[in-house]
């Protein structure tokens, strides 16, 4: 289930977009994102991540970092120090999905989400909601990221009501 989670957090992280009001009336295809967003590079950024669970925040952050055509870390500082690698060593279909978004190759999304995307001078919003036939269908409500010129914050939100913000502090 964590890898799941994980993987549509990677999509989301990578497709490097901004939250705003009215996104569900913009739908939109993953060709017509990947022609707007800019080209990803290796990026080391901080994190915070507060997932909420039955009115219970649970709170964690420390650095993450993506290398292009390889994959992604989590090293979490607190509350509990850990790492987590995901590389096209250590787990292949999630570097796949990493390796697909890093090079504009949308196909995995499109055809297991619906995309919404909005956007304005300064910021762009991208929304994803599972397709029917995805696996994440009846698990997932939706992914919405926010951003500029990087990511800057991704919102997850899980069927059983479970919420996830991740706030991302990147240098560019």
């Amino acid at each position: 289930m964590f890898k799941k989670y994980l993987a549509l957090f990677i999509l989301i992280f990578f497709a490097q977009i901004s939250y705003a009001e009215g996104t569900f009336d913009s739908p939109t295809t993953a060709r017509e994102v990947a022609e707007k967003l800019p080209q990803l590079n290796s990026v080391t950024c901080k994190f915070t991540q507060e997932k909420t669970i039955r009115n219970k925040t649970l709170k964690s952050g420390g650095n993450f970092k993506f290398i292009k055509d390889k994959g992604v870390i989590f090293e979490t500082l607190y509350p509990v120090k850990s790492t987590s690698t995901y590389t096209s060593d250590s787990n292949k279909q999630i570097s796949g999905i990493i390796t697909g978004i890093a090079n504009k190759d949308y196909s995995y999304i499109n055809k297991n989400f619906n995309l919404y995307y909005t956007s304005n001078d300064q910021e762009w919003t991208l929304v994803l909601k599972p397709k029917e036939k995805s696996p994440a269908f009846g698990q997932l409500e939706s992914i919405t990221i926010n951003g500029t010129k990087s990511i800057n914050k991704m919102i997850i939100e899980t069927t059983n009501g479970v919420t996830t913000e991740i706030n991302f502090y990147c240098e560019l």
